[in-house]
């Protein structure tokens, strides 16, 4: 969708740079196939991604995001909510006008196209850079376990999200401008054309194509494969280490045991005790006493930060994985227009080019609806939460006294501020 929207007038509509004023007949844009792609499929997936967002918000408003890496989680639900409905308003909408001719949708498009279009590349790009944020965090809490992201700075991280998408995209306002031809009939009344600011080579070719395609594809793509790389790497030697400490852990919590049987068999029966006086001496070198539940306590906990790491770093690499997977065809897509920006347009008379444009929005938007699947399967703690959640919305014979169990939801992750899902 970033490439279909980066492009959508200029390849959609090839004639908008010579509008003169003249009742000019826009070519079809719609047929059967791009109906069924982008009507069809990019809506139910849109439909579908939108509920499930809206239920994975709903599932995590009790946590306590604020203060936490879920806030990343929390905010990119909202960001595809917004997304797939800007999709829908764009893409859709304009088949539909053209190929059914519904003339009042096809006013409402060509007024309300300028700011939608604005909102939906400022929003595809945050939710690119956001997920670059969370995965930059999350390799920095890789390099030691006991790094974290204050909740300072993850905020500002999110205002500096906020701020380069904005600016990357925030221009796209001022590029497209509407022009009326009252004169026109029906259909032909209302065009598209660039402003005259795009008329400039320099601004065409150096930001809106050099710029934008280095530093929101390109880059997020590169960046995305490379954390999500290290990430794993430094956090299988963690594990490495992590399970030698356990190891000993283990052979500490076994001795202490031995001894505290020892003790009792002292008591009982002080013949054995010399017996296992080897184990004393062996326990006392590992620890000077022995609380038997304040070591078990630690070792659940221990077990508990490792679980913990091992889910986060399943959900965000299976997150970025999607990711990849949804948007290569777009990172190809762009290379071509890098090499030969001809050879696209030129081939099957530019419907080529339009099929697989097509076929990369619907790609890219799927994704969005994704997220709840991932989170569930890779993450125990949301996924607890998303059951709880779900059975208590669709439970049909609840009992009075658990009609505000959502109000008294507790999980693991509750608890945890830096350590949690992503």
């Amino acid at each position: 969708m970033q490439m279909m929207l980066f492009n959508f007038y200029r390849n959609r509509h090839p004639d908008m740079t010579e509008i003169n004023g003249t009742c000019e007949e826009e070519s079809p844009q719609a047929d059967a196939f791009r109906m069924i792609l982008i009507v069809g499929v990019g809506t139910a997936v849109c439909i579908i991604g939108i509920f499930l967002n809206a239920f994975l918000l709903l599932s995590l408003r009790k946590l306590p995001f604020l203060n936490s890496n879920l806030l990343y989680l929390f905010l990119l639900a909202c960001l595809d909510i917004l997304v797939e409905l800007c999709f829908m308003l764009i893409f859709p909408a304009s088949l539909v006008y053209d190929y059914y001719k519904v003339e009042r949708l096809y006013i409402m498009w060509h007024y309300y196209i300028k700011y939608v279009s604005t909102v939906g590349q400022v929003l595809i790009a945050a939710s690119t850079l956001l997920i670059v944020a969370a995965s930059f965090e999350r390799y920095i809490c890789s390099i030691k376990s006991s790094m974290q992201f204050t909740s300072q700075r993850r905020f500002l991280c999110i205002l500096g999200v906020a701020a380069c998408a904005l600016f990357m995209k925030g221009s796209v306002f001022f590029e497209l401008e509407l022009q009326t031809l009252p004169h026109c009939p029906a259909f032909q009344n209302l065009q598209l054309d660039l402003a005259e600011i795009t008329r400039s080579e320099h601004y065409k070719t150096i930001w809106m194509f050099w710029c934008r395609s280095i530093f929101n594809v390109f880059t997020p793509f590169a960046l995305l494969l490379l954390l999500n790389s290290l990430t794993i790497s430094n956090l299988n030697k963690l594990h490495v280490n992590g399970f030698q400490s356990v190891l000993v852990e283990k052979r500490c919590q076994s001795i202490a045991t031995a001894a505290a049987i020892e003790a009792a068999t002292d008591f009982c029966l002080p013949y054995i005790a010399d017996v296992y006086r080897p184990l004393i001496n062996k326990s006392l070198s590992c620890s000077s006493s022995f609380d038997m539940p304040t070591l078990l306590r630690r070792n659940s906990e221990a077990c508990a930060a490792r679980r913990r790491k091992r889910d986060a770093t399943r959900t965000l690499a299976a997150l970025i994985t999607i990711y990849l997977l949804t948007n290569t065809l777009n990172l190809l897509i762009t290379i071509m227009e890098f090499i030969k920006p001809d050879t696209l347009r030129e081939h099957g008379e530019g419907w080529t080019y339009k099929y697989l444009a097509d076929l990369s929005s619907v790609l890219t938007i799927s994704s969005t609806a994704f997220r709840l699947p991932v989170y569930y399967h890779c993450n125990g703690d949301i996924k607890a939460q998303i059951r709880d959640f779900s059975r208590n919305c669709f439970s049909l014979a609840r009992a009075p006294n658990e009609k505000d169990k959502l109000k008294k939801l507790s999980l693991p992750i509750g608890s945890i501020s830096d350590e949690s899902v992503l």
